[in-house]
């Protein structure tokens, strides 16, 4: 048996430190004896006495009882022996004698203790809390901190799963917040809960899948693009309004896609609630982002009582207002994702989108329908509002034309190709106007 060893230095101005591995396996009282027995017995004898008084335990992981022998090489003019380095120079005498090292078969299996598993924990990662160890928070992304929540992120041990950690102070609306994800279980284009738990200050925690910021300016590269974003967020409204609640914060910030970026996940549902969609039994709270709110929730006492729900419609018109406005000229869109956008400028784009609507003839089909579907969300009555399944079912933007399964050429209208054309369009009704002596004012 070769003896196994290492050495080490502290610093440069240290000698070397060399280590070698001693069996301490006893022989067993059956076995014969030699003639080298006697010799081998004093020697290891006075070997085991040496290293056991230098204490240096290794651990459980190893399969034998060993320890380690330092053994110090001095460097000087005489090159003299210490006592050390003479047991060093027997030690190969004794590690190959079979009556000195029991064998690896010879060993109880039962009492070698098996190594855990081991999951390297980097300076910057850290556990959520004490008695959460199935995660670690990785503090090199930027913690998020908002007015009712802190979110953080990191991954789950088990698979490594991005996640996002989101911390409720409130303590009644993490409740119903987590109430509320329990019920709406795996709805498609809706945030999925993977678990909650409670941290070392008593609030509670929601562990979400880590998901991209939604951009409306990245989606509205095409109309195609625009539609697809629409449909998806449409889909998961309509599964949350089929539950009976209404989100009450759609905008982009709530808005978020996977890494993949082929799905679109409406999340945080702190302020929702659940309702009656006949709206007689149902007073909604003040509440939302300042730009997004619809009228009837800043405003009930002017409406007649209506379906909750679409409250979001009215909300998601904003957004999608912004994903329009480089298609859509002299309708004030630039205005939307403002929250100073109030319900008197979205009556006036209601009226700019019915007068281009009109003026079809002089743009694509498919524009003037992306307006219809943007005039329908924006009504100030909720009356004249479809819901997000009607919408879907039945709106033609929305729709595939059945005689064309893939999709045509103007829908694929590109926002490079459509800037030019608008601007040549524009310049003609300014023209227009001029030599039939209406007053221009509108042209930019």
């Amino acid at each position: 048996m070769a003896t196994v060893s290492f050495s080490t230095a502290s610093s440069i101005y240290t000698p070397a430190v060399k280590y070698d591995l001693i069996s301490l396996s006893t022989p067993s009282k059956s076995t014969p004896s030699s003639p080298n027995t006697n010799y081998s017995f004093s020697t290891a004898h006075s070997l085991r006495k040496s290293i056991l008084q230098q204490r240096v335990p290794l651990g459980a992981p190893l399969r034998q009882q060993t320890l380690l022998h330092q053994i110090q090489h001095t460097h000087t003019h005489s090159h003299k022996k210490t006592h050390s380095t003479q047991l060093a120079g027997k030690l190969e005498d004794i590690m190959s004698s079979p009556l000195l090292i029991a064998p690896l078969a010879t060993l109880n299996e039962t009492t070698a203790t098996p190594a855990k598993d081991y999951v390297y924990t980097a300076p910057c990662e850290h556990h959520p809390s004490k008695g959460q160890t199935d995660y670690l928070v990785n503090d090199m992304f930027p913690k998020l901190t908002h007015a009712l929540s802190t979110i953080e992120f990191g991954i789950r041990i088990e698979d490594f799963m991005p996640l996002a950690f989101k911390t409720v102070p409130v303590a009644g609306l993490a409740e119903k917040e987590l109430q509320l994800l329990h019920g709406l279980g795996d709805l498609p284009n809706v945030i999925h809960l993977q678990d909650s738990f409670v941290n070392d200050n008593g609030d509670t925690v929601l562990v979400l899948p880590m998901l991209k910021k939604f951009d409306c300016n990245a989606v509205n590269s095409s109309l195609c693009t625009v539609r697809k974003s629409v449909q998806q967020i449409l889909t998961g409204l309509a599964a949350v309004h089929a539950k009976n609640i209404v989100h009450l914060d759609i905008n982009p910030s709530n808005l978020m896609t996977t890494h993949d970026k082929k799905e679109i996940v409406i999340i945080d549902f702190g302020l929702s609630m659940t309702v009656d969609r006949s709206g007689q039994s149902t007073k909604i709270p003040v509440c939302g982002t300042s730009g997004y709110i619809a009228p009837e929730v800043t405003h009930p006492s002017y409406y007649e009582r209506n379906d909750p729900t679409l409250a979001d419609l009215y909300s998601l018109g904003i957004v999608l207002g912004q994903m329009l406005e480089p298609y859509i000229p002299d309708c004030d869109l630039h205005y939307f994702g403002s929250k100073y956008l109030s319900v008197e400028n979205t009556n006036q784009t209601v009226a700019y989108l019915k007068d281009f609507i009109a003026q079809g003839a002089c743009y694509p089909r498919v524009l003037v329908q992306a307006a219809d579907l943007l005039r329908t969300m924006l009504e100030e009555n909720p009356a004249d509002r479809q819901s997000a399944k009607e919408l879907l079912e039945s709106h033609s933007f929305l729709q595939t034309p059945p005689a064309c399964p893939v999709l045509s050429s103007a829908m694929t209208l590109n926002l490079c190709d459509w800037l030019c054309r608008v601007q040549e369009i524009k310049y003609q009704k300014y023209l227009y106007q001029e030599q039939s002596g209406y007053e221009v004012c509108r042209y930019r």
